[in-house]
């Protein structure tokens, strides 16, 4: 699909290709001189109509793509965070630039903590000159290598058993993407398959998992939902029923292939629902493998892609359409020169031609569905077409244009003097073209119209051209635009509270349910460990074992909470941020300065604006640590009685204009975002000293008018 726009050329790139199109269809005869005329407003209505066509179709494809595109990126990340494997991206010098949820469960660390370290460094001592040379390789030879290698056992390290590496390059990113497994005892991978399935069955996307003979032995809720057949129906058959006969064997066959030569299949296939009605999936297939290497699952994750093909075949056809539409119109523009050329032949039958020409002419304007009005030298009315007289409701007598347009009562606004002046401008040579949006009263209520105003220049005398489109409808598909952002910034700021509130909700339950259970656990564990301390030394080293656990696993809950609300919340916005910057300094070793200019602020915020400054305040100490290399950190915030103000600073490496419009900018995007959904206005700038970074942004309070930005 081509780009319909070339390097933001905008409307006057769009213009010239409508130009060159009108220009090949007139092609094959030149009109004769005393027809210039006539051709040329053929031409302007031909490229007008060129351009809206043009337009439309440019709209519907940027449309397609941005749907398409947003739709692939949610469902890969939520693909990759989720997924019940350990996913890591290393640079060149091993570096760890991406990880997923279940590589930092691997390591038992934070993410915070992993980015930016060496892989090598949770590996153990005697296997990193085996992993330095994998590394080495898969970043020379750019094929998949694999690797069984121990990890560190320790307090700088993981958990220190034995990991299977699958790694290969991605030469987009220049980075080694890396599939690590725990090669642990059966019943640890057992587990974490549950844990795994826990997290796909709330996805949209369909799962299945089958065994090493390609039998379905689970499926996910989504599943059910997108086929239409219950798990009992499923589990212990072959994914091909769901095909009904639609593929031929030697589809399957190389998709087999694929499986067992690259180690994944993707693709898109057609079955049936359970109800018999076909459905076009996309597919994407993974083996998962045992410790020796064998294939033992295949997990299957699939879409529902059926709209998106019919709405690419709607547009197909309405590209087709339209081409045959502008191969009918260049056939009638060009029966239409040839019949010119013959009425022409003749030089003692010019006048009677061009008597015939302004009768053509008439009647081709009279044909349109725009308003088209001829004007003299002095503004008064040459010709108006039939759609002119049926909007304006009366056959006008002969009339001063100009004076029509200063005087009516049904122009709004003043719109019909300024428009008699575009007329003057056009008339006496100051202006080549006038246009100007406009409302008039009609009987059936006000309508919505554009003028667009020319000169005519022939061999006679001054020609004014002003034709007049109807844009009531596209107004009003702009207001339902704009009221349509509102609701979906609305929308933003509920799904953004809703979010909130489901982490409240989590984090209350494990402190609730998970907690107190642990805490539970831990004392009958420390009492049983100090019953065993003196008569059974080995049950009394494991019962420690296991209490030493018990202690990780409570505080990784503890982390985990705060991660999802913490505690400091319920005590109000400023303890909340004051926890916030004690944290920062404390895991980033970066001197954070708060600055409070009013604290009776804290008083007039509201619990949704509360939040959404957390989080904020959240975001961007996250941004400086993994980002700024900054020494010191700067957090200002103030009021009036209109709005809350909040300025952080830092005195980093600062941010380009063209970083902040990368794409890949997440954090300030889900900053502007908030900022914007709360009807506040946002910046990023650079600190009055020179260096760093700054981020203002300021939210009106409550019941407060909108500040000035």
């Amino acid at each position: 699909m081509s780009e319909p726009f070339d390097d933001g050329g905008g409307p006057a790139r769009l213009r010239e290709q409508a130009e060159q199109l009108a220009a090949l269809q007139r092609q094959s005869v030149a009109p004769p001189q005393s027809n210039e005329e006539v051709m040329r407003q053929l031409h302007e209505l031909q490229v007008s109509q060129i351009e809206l066509e043009m337009q439309s179709a440019a709209l519907a494809e940027l449309e397609q793509l941005k749907n398409e595109f947003e739709s692939s990126r949610d469902r890969y990340a939520q693909l990759y965070e989720q997924a019940p494997v350990s996913y890591f991206s290393l640079a060149r010098e091993g570096v760890i630039t991406r990880v997923n949820v279940a590589a930092c469960g691997l390591l038992q660390r934070d993410k915070n903590q992993l980015l930016g370290r060496r892989f090598e460094q949770f590996v153990a001592p005697h296997a990193q000159g085996g992993f330095r040379r994998f590394l080495d390789a898969v970043f020379t030879s750019g094929a998949r290598q694999v690797l069984e290698a121990q990890l560190f056992e320790g307090e700088a390290g993981g958990m220190g058993g034995m990991v299977r590496i699958e790694a290969n390059f991605d030469a987009a990113s220049a980075t080694a993407r890396m599939l690590v497994t725990d090669l642990g005892d059966e019943h640890a991978r057992e587990s974490a398959l549950r844990r795994a399935f826990v997290i796909l069955n709330s996805i949209r996307e369909g799962v299945l998992v089958t065994d090493s003979a390609n039998r379905i032995i689970s499926v996910n809720p989504a599943f059910t939902t997108i086929t239409g057949y219950q798990a009992e129906e499923a589990i212990g058959r072959d994914p091909s029923f769901l095909g009904g006969g639609t593929h031929l064997p030697h589809f399957y066959a190389a998709m087999w292939r694929s499986l067992h030569q690259d180690g994944s299949w993707y693709g898109e296939l057609v079955n049936r629902r359970k109800n018999g009605e076909r459905f076009v999936e996309s597919l994407s297939i993974t083996p998962m493998r045992s410790p020796d290497g064998s294939i033992s699952h295949f997990v299957g994750v699939f879409s529902d892609i059926t709209e998106r093909k019919l709405a690419e075949a709607d547009l197909r056809e309405l590209h087709r359409e339209l081409d045959q539409r502008v191969i009918d119109r260049t056939a009638e523009l060009l029966r239409a020169n040839q019949h010119l050329q013959l009425e022409v032949q003749q030089r003692e039958r010019a006048q009677e031609a061009l008597r015939d020409a302004e009768r053509f002419f008439h009647a081709t304007i009279d044909s349109l569905t725009d308003r088209v009005l001829v004007l003299d030298q002095a503004g008064s009315l040459v010709h108006a077409n039939q759609a002119c007289l049926a909007f304006v409701g009366h056959t006008p007598r002969p009339l001063q244009y100009l004076e029509f347009c200063e005087t009516d009562p049904r122009w709004q606004r003043s719109a019909g003097r300024e428009l008699a002046a575009g007329i003057r401008a056009v008339i006496a040579g100051t202006a080549d073209t006038f246009a100007l949006e406009y409302e008039f009263a009609t009987r059936s209520g006000p309508r919505w119209s554009q003028a667009r105003i020319s000169r005519f220049l022939g061999e006679g005398p001054l020609r004014v051209v002003v034709a007049h489109t109807d844009i009531t409808e596209r107004k009003l598909m702009d207001g339902a635009l704009r009221q349509s952002h509102a609701q979906l910034r609305q929308l933003a700021l509920h799904l953004e509270t809703a979010k909130e509130d489901e982490r409240k909700r989590i984090s209350r339950d494990i402190h609730d349910e998970l907690g107190q259970n642990l805490l539970a656990l831990r004392i009958d564990i420390s009492m049983l460990s100090a019953r065993t301390e003196g008569s059974h030394p080995r049950l009394h080293r494991r019962v420690g074992a296991v209490l030493s656990n018990v202690d990780t696993t409570i505080k990784s809950v503890r982390g985990i909470m705060n991660e999802l609300r913490p505690m400091a919340l319920d005590l109000g916005l400023q303890a909340a941020i004051e926890w916030q910057v004690g944290d920062f300094r404390k895991r980033s070793g970066v001197a954070c300065r708060l600055l409070i200019r009013d604290e009776a602020l804290f008083a007039a915020i509201g619990s949704q604006v509360e939040i959404v400054l957390f989080r904020i305040v959240q975001e961007a100490l996250s941004n400086v640590m993994r980002h700024a290399q900054a020494s010191q950190v700067e957090i200002e915030l103030s009021s009036d009685a209109c709005a809350v103000y909040v300025v952080i600073s830092d005195n980093g490496i600062g941010i380009t204009p063209q970083q902040q419009r990368k794409k890949q900018c997440f954090g300030l995007i889900g900053i502007t975002e908030r900022v914007t959904a709360l009807g506040g206005h946002f910046e990023v700038g650079m600190p009055a000293a020179g260096a760093g970074c700054r981020l203002s942004l300021q939210i009106p309070l409550p019941g407060a008018g909108r500040p000035a930005a």
